[in-house]
């Protein structure tokens, strides 16, 4: 390792989701989990646009 390496700060990470679209996840997991019905569409959406932002690991 060298003395640059350790002595810089780590680069600030990116939130995958705001702040909105984890409320919107809590909603859906939470009607889930009470057993009620969850817009299909709606959480296959939400769940499409997080999978875009993770990164690969290729």
């Amino acid at each position: 390792m060298t003395d640059e390496m350790m002595t810089d700060p780590p680069a600030p990470l990116l939130p995958l989701v705001t702040l909105e679209e984890a409320q919107d996840m809590v909603e859906v997991l939470a009607q889930a989990a009470a057993g009620e019905p969850v817009d299909r569409d709606w959480a296959r959406s939400l769940a499409m646009n997080l999978a875009a932002r993770v990164p690969s690991r290729d």
